[in-house]
């Protein structure tokens, strides 16, 4: 071989195209796993509930790492150094108890300044996500939030953690489905998979934290989710275990229950009801009283951390979600004006910090307030000699559960709660009297959850979270005909008649002379014969049919259908806006229903695992 040839039969390769070409092959090899597992995930059940067990291991972990965060701040802060936490001191310095909630307040109102700068629009939590978003929330937003809730309950503000774990939770399951491209029913699931797994590690409870995914979260219960649901809850409880995170634990002992119990517990639940409505509704006062014209929202914290530091003065249990106090509440004996005076502290506090702009949430505060209003419900009982002091403690578990059905609005959970919780299948059965009765009573007479009260007053109509994201985008543009047959409104009837034969079409729209909306003319009323000897009397305006009632694009189908209903109509015009009326399509109710039972077919399907 000649020399002039061997560089030909021996080409050379720079190193950095060989590395390059390296990264290409490995970037194509990932590519091509990542299209396996996404088909293995979308073909498979099992393939999604690995990936549920993936979620409940971040939850698990991330719960473990905002709780330590916490105690840290607590002990920091309070020298809080039993596992009581802030609210179970016997004690804390002045200086402490006011400094330290208005130092939070101050924190809080630079992050709010900062995430204003930052995003102009509230996160969206798991409920709205899974509601009107098809399981799609922002990771970055569930972070920001989650740093705000350490923020709020590691300063000492009477709020939980439970809001930030599950965001957190379901943000990272909401990331993860959308970085592998899944479906919306199953990127629904992840996110009641990131919710089921935070719950279950915060509470040590995965019976609990899978019916809280069911109730809220999912807003439906399939067997097709219960896998999914169940392990990820089981593994966030497994994780946060072995990383030493204390769960909820209530030592409740009763020998017997009497039968007399029952009908109390019946009427605890209902009072339960009543102060949760209460509690939801100064939640509300307090927001509008701090939405002042002259207070910035990030003043608001500095003011309302001032407040909740005095109340601090009158009861230390008053601060932070009241894990501490909730367990020297069963241990320790209180009188009775003592229990109205913390009661009254922390229903303010709580009100006061949700309302003054402060992340966070009232599971846990409504379990302590719970607990308060049983024991003096019990108290109560034992001074007028319907009940001994065995029932004390029983009361405090009844209400604790009723007082939190009735606040967040998942009975399921707060029965299952008391069960994993106390370990005593007796307590639940009289727990679940209670929290039923609790649940129908602020069912009955208010009609939201915490949750979903705060979606209505931002205008929005969700009571759960039910899937009807789909039905907001199921909207008129895309339903009606955009070439609808329009005539002037001033043509002679005979002239009409010459140009819609009877037959030919059903309905013609007539406009006006700068092309606005004037009515809907049906073309077989037109031949009627009693017209015939009208002559030229009669124009199409004559004979036009709902003049001033129309579509709007941006109407979906369900606000279409019911305009159809009250108009008893089956033929309505769209027109660009409610101004200018100028027509743009047509809409039959005929089709419109038929689309909106396939979409509503489809999405049952989905629910239910078929497709």
């Amino acid at each position: 071989m000649s020399s002039q040839s061997a560089p030909d039969a021996f080409p050379t390769v720079a190193p950095s195209e060989e590395l390059g070409g390296r990264f290409t092959r490995e970037a194509d090899w990932l590519r091509h796993q990542l299209v396996r597992l996404r088909l293995f995930i979308r073909n498979h059940e099992l393939g999604l509930t690995l990936l549920a067990a993936v979620i409940g291991l971040c939850a698990g972990v991330i719960v473990s790492i905002v709780t330590g965060i916490t105690h840290f701040m607590h002990f920091a802060l309070f020298n809080a150094r039993s596992f009581t936490g802030v609210s179970g001191m016997p004690g804390i310095s002045p200086i402490a108890t006011v400094g330290g909630p208005v130092l939070g307040g101050i924190c809080a109102g630079v992050s709010i300044k900062l995430y204003q700068k930052w995003r102009d629009r509230v996160p969206v939590d798991p409920i709205e996500a899974n509601a009107l978003h098809g399981g799609r929330m922002s990771l970055a937003e569930s972070a920001a939030l989650v740093g705000q809730n350490i923020i709020s309950n590691g300063f000492g503000m009477s709020v939980g953690l439970e809001a930030g774990y599950t965001q957190i939770g379901s943000g990272v399951a909401s990331w993860l489905g959308r970085y592998l491209g899944i479906r919306r029913a199953d990127l629904r699931t992840l996110v009641g998979c990131g919710a089921a797994g935070a719950i279950a590690a915060a509470f040590g409870a995965p019976l609990a934290g899978s019916a809280y995914a069911f109730e809220l979260v999912m807003g439906v219960y399939t067997i097709a989710t219960l896998a999914p649901i169940a392990v990820a809850a089981f593994t966030g409880n497994l994780i946060a275990q072995i990383l030493g995170t204390q769960g909820f634990i209530v030592a409740i002992s009763v020998p017997d229950i009497d039968l007399a119990d029952y009908p109390f517990a019946l009427i605890l639940g209902v009072i339960c009801a009543g102060i949760g409505v209460l509690v939801m509704q100064l939640v509300t006062y307090f927001e509008r009283a701090a939405r002042q014209p002259w207070l910035p929202a990030e003043v608001r914290p500095v003011v309302g951390s001032a407040l909740v530091g005095l109340l601090g003065l009158v009861s230390p249990q008053a601060l932070s979600a009241g894990h501490g106090a909730l367990h020297l509440l069963g241990h320790t004996e209180q009188i009775w004006w003592a229990l109205l005076i913390v009661l009254v502290c922390k229903v303010l506090a709580s009100a006061i910090s949700i309302g003054a702009g402060f992340r966070g949430g009232l599971f846990f505060a409504s379990l302590f307030i719970g607990g308060l209003v049983g024991k003096l419900f019990a108290l109560l009982l034992m001074a007028l000699g319907y009940s001994s002091g065995h029932a004390v403690s029983l009361f405090v578990a009844v209400a604790m559960g009723s007082m939190a059905a009735a606040v967040i609005g998942a009975p399921l959970t707060m029965i299952l709660l008391a069960l994993e919780s106390t370990g005593s299948l007796n307590i639940s059965g009289i727990v679940m009297l209670g929290v039923l009765a609790s649940s129908v009573t602020a069912r009955a007479t208010f009609g939201y959850s915490f949750a979903t009260w705060r979606f209505h007053l931002r205008g929005e109509s969700i009571r759960s979270a039910h899937d009807v994201g789909w039905i907001r985008s199921l909207t008129v543009d895309k339903l009606m005909r955009h070439d609808p047959l329009t005539v002037r409104h001033d043509m002679r009837l005979d002239q009409f008649r010459g140009r819609f034969p009877l037959g030919t079409e059903r309905v013609v729209v007539a406009v006006d002379d700068s092309g606005s909306y004037a009515g809907l003319i049906d073309v077989a009323a037109a031949h009627n014969p009693e017209y015939d000897s009208a002559g030229d009397a009669i124009v199409v305006i004559d004979l036009a049919e709902h003049p001033h009632e129309m579509l709007t694009p941006g109407m979906n189908a369900k606000e279409a259908a019911l305009e159809f209903d009250r108009l008893e109509t089956d033929m309505l015009v769209v027109v660009d806006d409610l101004d200018t009326h100028l027509v743009i399509g047509l809409v039959s109710e005929k089709h419109l229903l038929r689309r909106y039972s396939a979409e509503l077919d489809r999405h049952r399907r989905e629910a239910l695992g078929e497709v």
